[in-house]
């Protein structure tokens, strides 16, 4: 019985797909690289950028076959050394060394974004995530003759990735380089101080804050100035010429003018200055005149230095007109008040708190200007009138020290506001005339033991020689070598 024809038919084709699949397939390569010639110049791009001449330049010496199934191409590269290579780890473009332009073209992808929220993120799960994120963008951004590259710009755009989170926390509201402040939950206002009942430990800080008050204990935030050879012969040229001219102020009866140069003087001040300044050597001049007998001329000389002091007046009676706003301005020579407290055995332990006194509109009265600060940190409700009797108590006793009021200056600084009466520490009757001061101290002592952190006072507004806030211990006191402290007692090994 003979087969029909379409089964023979049928399984021809099958065998015939069958030897189609066994034979080797013809890799396919671009008709660039098939066309290459001798003397054309590639690049050779293995499959891992860590293999010998990865990346370089080479001259084909030997172009590809086109009737085989892997076609290769002899090269030879800058040292002379010659390959054969497989077509397809040549390429006639260069490998991309410049990232920047691939880096920002990802910025512009929605991707970026997610990127950044996966960066953000401290979970070993979202690091994967953001690997994987950072390889999609790569191939994204990557020209498609360049491909091969894409996976050598995971880890740039990783990096310009987080730049870019730690620019924008640089750029969120701060202050001295600290990065974000971090919210924190401020305690319930209270008004427990009605009672006034304050321990002896309370009020013993009192009396340590009111000293450092009263004595200007805050750190000052003047700039030292570094002066060379010139300058500072300079400064004693214009000290000497000072001199002359208070001395000159004084025979005439007026009041002493402050130097315009080392403040922010206006114009009448510097007028009120130079005419001084002027009329002291005309005056020498007109005195050389008459000793040389030419009257006329020490006349001349004479009128110009009346002409300068009615000038000097004239400013003077500018500037006293407006007196009271030359006066403006902080209190004290800096914001951050030291307070500091001995122990019994000898350590001590430092605190710093910003306290601003400035004067008032008027000229000449106090103001604390961080006092909602103060009770907002403190959750304290000292209220104006504590803080306005502080001010009138500072002035009070600057004005008692320095000899411009009447009263006698207490004689122990230690206890301005409790006396010590048989070891126990009293309210001074004094204090009476300050209504609520103690809210504004309590407020201060608050202050004062805040946690640094939560502090508005910087580590690099405490100069190198004042102590670090917290405890210190007493420094230890190494015994003398040699002489007479050399003994038997002092020595480590007599225990």
């Amino acid at each position: 019985m003979t087969e029909p024809t379409w089964k023979r038919t049928l399984r021809e084709a099958s065998a015939a797909d069958d030897r189609r699949e066994r034979q080797p397939r013809r890799a396919y390569h671009a008709p660039s690289l098939l066309s290459l010639q001798p003397g054309d110049t590639v690049w050779y791009i293995p499959k891992h950028m860590d293999a010998a001449y990865a990346g370089q330049k080479a001259t084909v010496r030997r172009g590809p076959r086109k009737d085989v199934l892997n076609a290769s191409v002899r090269v030879e590269f800058n040292d002379g050394q010659q390959r054969t290579l497989r077509l397809n780890l040549v390429s006639r473009a260069a490998p991309r060394t410049d990232a920047a332009p691939l880096i920002d073209e990802a910025r512009r992808l929605p991707s970026w974004k997610r990127l950044l929220a996966l960066l953000d993120r401290p979970e070993e799960e979202a690091r994967q995530q953001a690997e994987d994120r950072a390889r999609q963008i790569a191939g994204m951004v990557t020209p498609k003759a360049e491909r091969k590259f894409s996976s050598d710009l995971v880890p740039a755009l990783l990096d310009a990735a987080r730049a870019d989170l730690a620019a924008a926390a640089a750029r969120q509201a701060q202050r001295g380089g600290r990065g974000p402040v971090a919210p924190t939950h401020l305690p319930v206002p209270t008004d427990d101080l009605a009672q006034m009942e304050l321990d002896q430990d309370r009020r013993a800080m009192m009396n340590s804050i009111a000293k450092c008050i009263h004595r200007r204990y805050f750190l000052s935030d003047a700039e030292l100035r570094d002066l060379t050879e010139r300058e500072r012969e300079q400064e004693r040229v214009q000290g000497l010429m000072s001199v002359f001219i208070r001395t000159a102020q004084g025979d005439a009866g007026l009041v002493p003018v402050r130097d315009s140069g080392k403040g922010r003087g206006s114009a009448l001040h510097g007028q009120l200055h130079d005419s001084l300044a002027e009329a002291y050597p005309l005056a020498l001049e007109a005195c050389q005149m008459l000793v040389a007998g030419k009257g006329q001329h020490a006349l001349t000389l004479a009128l110009e230095v009346r002409e300068r002091l009615l000038a000097h007046v004239a400013a003077n009676t500018e500037l006293d007109r407006a007196r009271r706003k030359h006066h403006t301005g902080r209190y004290f020579h800096g914001d951050v008040l030291s307070v500091r407290e001995i122990h019994e055995d000898g350590s001590m332990t430092q605190y710093y708190a910003r306290l601003t006194i400035v004067y008032g509109e008027d000229g000449h009265s106090l103001i604390v200007a961080n006092a909602a600060e103060l009770e907002s940190l403190t959750g304290t409700r000292a209220g104006v009138q504590a803080w306005t009797s502080l001010c009138r108590w500072i002035e009070d006793h600057s004005d008692r020290a320095g000899g411009r009021k009447q009263g006698r200056r207490q004689d122990d600084d230690d206890h301005l506001l409790y006396r010590d009466d048989r070891d126990t520490l009293v309210l001074r009757d004094s204090v009476d005339r300050y209504p609520s001061i103690l809210r504004a101290f309590e407020c201060l002592r608050r202050a004062l033991l805040m946690p640094e952190r939560d502090k508005d006072v910087l580590r690099s507004e405490i100069p190198e020689n004042h102590p670090a806030p917290g405890h210190h211990d007493l420094p230890q006191t190494r015994a003398k070598e040699g002489g007479l402290d050399k003994s038997t007692q002092n020595s480590p090994n007599s225990f």
